[in-house]
């Protein structure tokens, strides 16, 4: 929002006049507001900050920071987004009372009601735990198990009167014969038997209920579905009769006369009247709750970690004392704020609205203050944050607090084409509810117009992909990732494609289907992509898992599998198979086993056996991500970042290893559950296609927008159940509260519907109206042309139907024509995936050994001096460790200018560790030095890497050599050797002149920024000589020293 503001500014302040009517609004806007901040100096495009534009979280903590001890936080803790553990660890504690006097017993009744299974009801109060801003101040209030029969029954029987109205006694007095008729066919235990003697007209009285439900089971299917004649069979009390003819045309008439029948469907999932399960509980499980709240508080201080809803209700703390009263902070700010405006209002939730009621407290119409809410509950789409459309509707009905609010519809689309809006009118306005609804979350359709002119290119394209009864899911995935590419193919390159769907997994077959065949296509998953699922960070994953578990065969078996060990099948086969009872570990330090692999693996293995055996007698002595990144350099890990994206997989997978290091948090098992949290970083060459979810797309638009996967499920809700449900209840004009306790499978009566269940029934259709607002939100994001892809099935009788409770089948009415008219394939048997026919692919490192350029340097030559031969003394055979960290410094150079910079991304850097190593300890140098020189060298070459004269330098040119020795006679006729670094001719593209550089590389550990001019000129000479050589080329000549450590060039 704020960047939305100052970009508006920022071109008023630019005089950029937009070409689009609705911005010019914007615009002339704008000019008024920078005309406004000049006359009073606020100087905002020098000030952005003076915009008073929050988050309702960072609104929050600003708050508690004001108010310190009334928020009760004291020093300001840290926010995390993710407390799942700190809940966890609170749920823990609160189990942990087991064995206190205080609540030991409630402890007890808890988990008895749980058949004593403690960690189902630690995962049942952390969950709870999760969302207690929407359930706090309910748990704290008493319970009354015979007012809560009251509520019941008057729930009952307000849904009983809307069945009634729907089905008048003059149709029941019809239906009676029918019913009586189809009961008397069936046996007694039938779902429709009480209906035998049924001949008074049934009304809203609760103890009619089982009557009316199975009056339900008479009419509906399962699904709500109207009976039809054809269905009404035998099995359903209907024999092949005259009169069983006769009953159900009465019934199949009576149904079409009503027409909606949701009212009678309703009635099978009100709770029974006088069912008392579990009531008992309620009062347990809400003190119980009660205590793992202050166990949780404990938790935070601990920590010094809150999570959002414990700031905001911190925020309300600061504004209202113990007696209800505002606070000095309160009222400050109510002669500070004068106007207030809340975006994306339909978002909010239940404390972002005790928020504003306390901002806004005491505030009069006749006092000049505003109060603006903007929303589109169309788009109200983050239940799972805690949002419910519902207050935005209470806001509309009652208002804010004392404030009543005067409704301001817009209707106005400035982002679609008209082909676009028209097709969405058309679709959402049968798909949405058909009226607004507080108890449900239910919105009503708003019809909108475009303001934007038609274009011959906009439009609705539906792509039908019909699946046959035996074709393999699989492959009608790759059928409808093919169609996607194709659809993407067609489009103009310079128009933004956006695919939207409403589950990361709809996204897998697309993706992998682009990074095998069509790698031209890049693209930007944002958050799409799980971490976890990416080569690289499995072995990395396997790796830590092994060096903490070494018992642990499977993630064993995984590192000598990877590439930096890359055993094969038959090796792995040898070593493992006639032992199942010792660790790996074990058996790769027996030699005897170690001999039956074949030679390359017996290489292999003792490679990374000595480096792990090293690895180990280290291990506690630094931290868990520095220790584990080591062990992965020392394998020459990085030399198995195959692509650019490889390489920030890793770095975000140490990050999150440092991250549990610095809180002391580090576990295996913890660090696979905070992995999981992670995404592969978007490409940032792939900014034209752009995949994520729904969600993610809020806010945003595109000139292209592809939904796939509109037949596939989402895979349900598998979270644990809430330990508590609260429904709040409008009886006689005031709100009463309904609870309900888990009730576990053991104690539950199938026969009954509970309250408990009553209520999730009711968070279902929530959940199903909510689905229908985000598909409306992927529709809208498409400026020009919004493509529909997904998958019908079509069955054995030859129908095509969608998946239910998919968007296909939302979308049925009007996208069937298109299936129904789409040509099905033929399926032939495709040997090719046959398991049988799979071979895997091995990759792995070809070479664990040095660089061959090391490897072709001996002692005799890196003792040699660059300019001319020493005499032999002794004091040539004494190690030289300066010397030689230069020559090596030198050779990785010529070997990254033969090599190019492309394939030496500063990371590659960390791999040579090991090589290093050998090579200076070849040389004769003590251990203990070479591991201090070693990090002093690749920083140095890392600077080289990043600095700009570095790269610069080691630019691809034709006329570049590198070590370039050059042999001349001296005065006394003997030869004398020149070895140069560096040296090219540049061509100045603006003068048209050629010069010869020649560069002199110098580690320069030594060497500092204030000393490097009066160190470069020692060379002079040297570089001197140098120049000479070239004087024959009658070009100009610069010479200069470049300091690796400093990254710097200095001319002589």
């Amino acid at each position: 929002m704020r960047l939305r503001i100052m970009d508006s500014l920022m071109m008023a302040a630019n005089n950029e006049l937009p070409t689009a009517a609705h911005k010019q609004i914007t615009y002339a806007l704008s000019q008024q507001a920078l005309a406004h901040a000049a006359n009073l100096n606020w100087q905002l495009l020098e000030n952005p900050a003076r915009l008073r534009i929050f988050t309702i979280d960072s609104l929050c903590a600003h708050l508690t920071r004001q108010m310190p001890l009334m928020s009760r936080f004291g020093t300001q803790p840290s926010v995390t987004e993710d407390a799942s553990v700190l809940y966890q660890q609170a749920a823990q504690q609160t189990l942990a009372e087991l064995e206190s006097g205080q609540y030991g017993e409630l402890v007890k009744t808890a988990l008895r009601y749980v058949d004593n299974n403690a960690a189902q009801l630690i995962d049942l109060l952390a969950s709870m735990l999760a969302k207690r801003d929407q359930w706090l101040h309910h748990a704290q209030e008493t319970f009354d198990a015979e007012h809560a029969q009251t509520i019941i029954r008057h729930l009952v029987s307000q849904a009983l009167k809307l069945a009634t109205n729907s089905i008048q006694p003059a149709l029941q007095q019809l239906l009676m014969p029918v019913a009586r008729f189809a009961a008397a066919n069936l046996a007694t235990d039938s779902n429709i038997a009480a209906l035998n003697d049924w001949d008074m007209p049934l009304n809203d009285a609760p103890e009619h209920l089982s009557r009316w439900r199975e009056l339900a089971s008479l009419m509906l299917t399962d699904q709500g579905e109207p009976r039809k004649e054809k269905g009404l069979n035998v099995k359903f009390g209907f024999p092949p009769t005259d009169e069983g003819k006769t009953h159900k045309q009465t019934l199949c008439q009576v149904i079409e006369t009503i027409g909606d029948l949701s009212a009678l469907h309703q009635v099978r999932y009100l709770p029974d009247v006088n069912n008392n399960e579990g009531w008992q509980m309620v009062s347990a499980f809400s003190k119980l709750l009660n205590l793992a709240v202050a166990k949780l508080w404990l938790v935070f201080q601990r920590n010094n970690e809150v999570d959002f809803a414990e700031i905001a209700s911190r925020a309300t703390l600061a504004l209202t004392d113990h007696f209800g009263e505002p606070t000095d902070l309160a009222l400050k700010l109510d002669y500070q704020i004068q106007h207030l405006l809340v975006d994306e209002f339909q978002d909010t939730s239940p404390s972002q609205i005790a928020l504003i009621e306390q901002l806004t407290k005491g505030w009069q119409a006749d006092d000049a203050r505003t109060l603006f809410c903007v929303g589109d509950p169309m788009q109200s789409i983050y239940r799972f944050r805690k949002a419910n459309v519902s207050l935005f509707l209470q806001a509309t009905e009652r208002g804010i607090g004392d404030i009543a609010l005067t409704r301001l519809p817009l209707y106005r689309n400035n982002r679609s084409h008209p082909a676009v809006v028209d097709w969405i009118n058309d679709t959402f306005r049968a798909i949405f509810p058909s009226h607004d609804s507080m108890a449900q979350g239910a919105i009503s359709y708003r019809k909108f117009i475009a303001t934007k002119p038609d274009v011959s290119e906009a439009g609705v394209y539906i792509h039908p992909i019909v699946s046959p009864a035996d074709e393999p899911s699989e492959l009608a995935k790759q059928r409808e990732a093919e169609a996607i590419i194709r659809i993407i193919q067609a489009t103009d390159n310079n128009k933004k494609i956006a695919i939207l769907v409403r589950s990361k997994k709809h996204l897998s077959a697309l993706v992998s289907k682009l990074r095998r065949d069509y790698k031209d296509i890049t693209f930007q998953a944002v958050e799409i992509e799980a971490l976890e699922d990416r080569q690289v960070v499995q072995d990395l994953l396997s790796l830590t898992h092994a060096l903490h578990h070494r018992a642990n065969r499977v993630h064993w078996l995984a590192i000598l599998r990877a590439p930096w060990c890359g055993l094969n099948l038959t090796d792995l086969y040898a070593l493992a198979h006639h032992d199942q009872t010792s660790t790996i570990w074990t058996l790769i330090q027996n030699e005897s086993l170690v001999n039956t692999l074949s030679t390359d693996g017996q290489a292999r293995l003792r490679h990374v056996r000595d480096i792990l055996t090293e690895a180990f007698a280290t291990q506690g002595r630094m931290p868990t991500s520095h220790w584990v990144r080591g062990i992965w350099l020392l394998l020459n890990g990085s030399a198995c970042l195959w692509e650019q994206a490889d390489i920030t997989d890793v770095q975000a997978f140490f990050s999150c290893l440092d991250a549990l290091d610095r809180n002391d948090e580090f576990s295996p098992e913890r660090m696979a559950i905070e992995v999981t949290k992670l995404f592969a970083t978007p490409d940032v060459q792939g900014e034209q296609i752009q995949m994520m979810t729904i969600h993610k797309s809020k806010g945003l638009e595109f000139d292209t927008v592809i939904l796939p996967g509109l037949g596939a499920t989402t895979g349900g809700n598998n979270s644990e159940k809430p330990l508590m449900l609260w429904e709040e209840v409008l009886l006689d004009g005031k709100t009463e509260l309904l609870a309900a306790p888990y009730i576990p499978k053991g104690v539950r009566d199938k026969t009954k519907v509970s309250v408990y269940d009553y209520l999730e029934t009711l968070e279902a259709e929530r959940e199903a109206n909510e689905a229908v607002r985000v598909l409306y939100v992927a529709a809208t994001r498409a400026e020009r042309a919004l493509h529909l892809v997904g998958i019908a099935n079509q069955n054995a009788k030859g129908e095509i139907k969608p998946t239910k409770n998919t968007y296909l089948d939302a979308l049925w009415l009007t996208v069937s024509a298109s299936y129904e008219a789409c040509e099905v394939p033929a399926i032939t048997k495709d040997t090719g995936a046959d398991i049988a026919n799979f071979t895997p692919q091995l990759i792995r490192l070809q070479n664990l050994q040095i660089p061959t350029i090391l490897q072709a340097k001996t002692t005799s030559e890196s003792a040699q001096s660059k300019s001319q031969t020493k005499p032999q003394n002794m004091a040539d055979d004494i190690p030289n460790l300066a010397a030689d960290s230069g020559s090596l410094a030198h050779l990785y150079l010529e070997m990254i200018a033969k090599e190019g910079l492309a394939h030496w991304p500063a990371i590659r850097m960390d791999t040579c560790l090991q090589s290093m190593q050998f090579w200076l300890l070849q040389r004769g140098h003590a251990k203990t030095e070479v591991e201090k020189q070693i990090p002093h060298i690749i920083a140095a070459l890392k600077t080289v890497l990043t600095s700009p004269q570095g790269l610069w330098l080691l630019t691809p040119r034709a006329s570049a050599q590198t070590e370039l020795s050059i042999t001349t006679m001296d005065d006394n006729s003997q030869p004398q050797e020149h070895r140069i670094d560096l040296t090219f001719i540049e061509d100045d593209q603006i003068t048209k002149t050629k010069t010869r550089w020649i560069i002199d590389f110098k580690l320069g550990l030594e060497v500092t920024v204030a000393n490097a001019n009066m160190v470069a000129l020692t060379y002079k000479p040297q570089l001197t000589r140098y120049a000479s050589l070239f004087l024959h080329e009658n070009l100009p000549i610069k010479t200069a020293i470049f300091f690796l450590q400093l990254g710097t060039l200095i001319e002589i």
